[in-house]
């Protein structure tokens, strides 16, 4: 079933962007994909629709995103930097290489390396490229730079600082309130941005113990997570005041321009850094920031690897030790008061 609904998906996409350009249907019609006639732009375009698309589907708003910005990195470049993708060369695939490794962090350098690894063998399989140039196409090696890691009192300033990034007047209360809770749930959590705007009022449980969220994490599993008394405080709260003003939607993190949808990753984003400017002049955060923080300080508190792979969902234990590994570095960097990169 989950199958079928993909290949609709896949097919009304398809059918609105050839629809939209004839050429792009023509390119689909014979026993291979003819690119000969197409631009740059086009060529893109039928990539991410039949290559792409059927495998980054279902996938959430800011993956689907970073995946976007791949691609238009990758054009921005070819179109700036190069003859086309038609005349790309080697020469031209290592100077791709050498703006990514400098501009990007390891892991998004990566992203992005495979995103043209990618392109360049769907240009070869559908024969515009008579070599696969993919083949030089090599991840930077280049280590990644030791963060510090921010205070947790601090991050708590920033969270409580949520409420203070509303500007407009109107149920200016409420939203204030929604933000609140925003942020102290990403403090106290440590979902996921795109979990945390998934949550809906009714995901918030009691059992005899404690208050609890079930958040459905990465490759649809479910998982519980405490919330302490001021979270469950806070929804309450914000519940009882969305009665009052006549607000309805099942989210917590409610729009106010799309009836009963959550705020978008982007709203998020900017929330956050406004939260952050509220407090200090520091460097521009994404939410994951609170994630991060919030297994750091887990970890640095002595529990245990399984515990906190299994409570923020991480899929592999080596991703949690990733974590545990960065904050050790950083221990033994401070012991020996050497400064942070």
């Amino acid at each position: 079933m989950e199958l079928e609904k993909k290949q609709q998906a896949f097919e009304v996409a398809l059918r609105e962007l050839t629809g939209a350009n004839p050429k792009l249907a023509e390119a689909l019609r014979k026993d291979h994909i003819d690119l000969k006639t197409l631009t740059d732009i086009e060529i893109i375009e039928l990539f991410w629709a039949t290559e792409l698309f059927p495998i980054y589907a279902d996938k959430s708003p800011h993956t689907r995103r970073a995946y976007k910005l791949d691609l238009e990195f990758i054009l921005n470049f070819v179109m700036t930097k190069t003859d086309g993708l038609k005349d790309l060369t080697v020469l031209d695939i290592h100077r791709y290489l050498f703006e990514v490794n400098e501009q990007y962090a390891p892991r998004t350098a990566q992203r992005k390396n495979h995103m043209l690894k990618r392109l360049l063998t769907y240009l070869h399989v559908n024969q515009y490229h008579l070599h696969n140039l993919a083949f030089h196409v090599k991840n930077q090696q280049r280590p990644e730079m030791l963060r510090r890691e921010v205070d947790f009192d601090e991050i708590e300033r920033i969270a409580e600082s949520f409420r203070y990034t509303v500007k407009r007047a109107k149920k200016k209360e409420l939203m204030e309130l929604r933000n609140e809770t925003i942020g102290y749930l990403l403090l106290t959590t440590g979902m996921r941005a795109a979990e945390l705007l998934s949550i809906k009022f009714t995901d918030v449980k009691r059992n005899q113990q404690t208050s609890y969220v079930e958040v459905k994490g990465k490759r649809d599993k479910w998982r519980r997570i405490p919330l302490t008394e001021k979270a469950t405080h806070l929804v309450n709260r914000l519940q009882t005041l969305m009665m009052i003003e006549e607000v309805s939607s099942p989210f917590i993190a409610f729009s106010t321009k799309k009836a009963n949808k959550a705020i978008t990753y982007e709203a998020l984003r900017l929330m956050t850094h406004q939260a952050v400017d509220h407090v200090a002049n520091e460097e521009k955060t994404p939410p994951h920031w609170f994630r991060r923080a919030y297994i750091t300080k887990l970890l640095a508190n002595g529990s245990s690897l399984i515990g906190v792979m299994q409570l923020v969902g991480h899929n592999s234990i080596n991703t949690t030790n990733g974590y545990l590994q960065s904050l050790n570095q950083i221990q033994d960097i401070s012991n020996n008061k050497l400064p942070f990169k």
